[in-house]
């Protein structure tokens, strides 16, 4: 005979059941048309169970992106040592499509968010307050993998951080209207901006480079 939970864990098994209710509803109906009532029958509890959790819907869709923005932060710490910095670049955005495609709702749940963050200022102010936080914390992750690497950008971390948001957004918002977009794009993407990054830390002048090899071409090919 399995052990009685305790209160704390009833209540985590609850608080548990009601986000991945609401993580569905919102998905197939959206966030206004996913009323607090039908959350918590879809769980199995009553709407005093739900306030027993959450203020609000509100509070409920922001502990959602809290719990994934700190996994996104720990699973970018992770890869990040700075051995093989190319290489680490591409497992870091090889595995954001793999966490993402682990739960084929949150893209669809996130950009909900966002939508509805757009129509309402309150919301908008405390999801643009979690996303500064998370950029901060995203560009000490980078700032300290980059800190044994020659030469410093010619920008800010924090804007390296900005640069990971929209190509982030803007490849998953293109997947969700042409579906075969293929995953190893992004770390392409992820890889070719960091190549960009690390050429103007070294204040290389790549148009001086191209027209130096252009040269070398030409020249061995006057050679033959």
């Amino acid at each position: 005979m399995s052990p009685a939970l305790t209160r704390k864990e009833k209540q985590a098994k609850t608080r548990s059941a009601l986000l991945r209710s609401a993580a569905k509803l919102i998905c197939r109906k959206g966030i206004t048309e996913a009323s607090v009532e039908d959350v918590a029958r879809d769980a199995g509890y009553t709407k005093g169970a739900f306030y027993a959790n959450f203020k609000s819907k509100e509070e409920m869709f922001l502990v959602m992106l809290d719990e994934a923005y700190a996994e996104e932060l720990e699973r970018l710490e992770a890869h990040l040592s700075g051995d093989e910095p190319v290489e680490e670049v591409r497992a870091s955005a090889e595995d954001f499509i793999r966490f993402v495609r682990a739960d084929p709702e949150w893209p669809r749940l996130y950009f909900e968010f966002v939508v509805y963050a757009a129509r309402n200022p309150e919301f908008r102010e405390e999801l643009a307050t979690r996303n500064h936080a998370m950029k901060e914390r995203i560009a000490d992750v980078i700032r300290n993998w980059a800190a044994e690497f020659q030469g410093e950008p010619p920008f800010p971390y924090e804007d390296i951080a900005t640069m990971l948001f929209c190509l982030a957004d803007g490849f998953l918002v293109q997947q969700l209207v042409e579906p075969n977009v293929d995953d190893d794009l992004y770390a392409t993407m992820n890889t070719t901006l960091f190549k960009g990054i690390a050429v103007s830390a070294l204040d290389l002048d790549l148009e001086a480079l191209g027209e130096a090899q252009e040269a070398k071409s030409r020249k061995a090919g006057a050679g033959r």
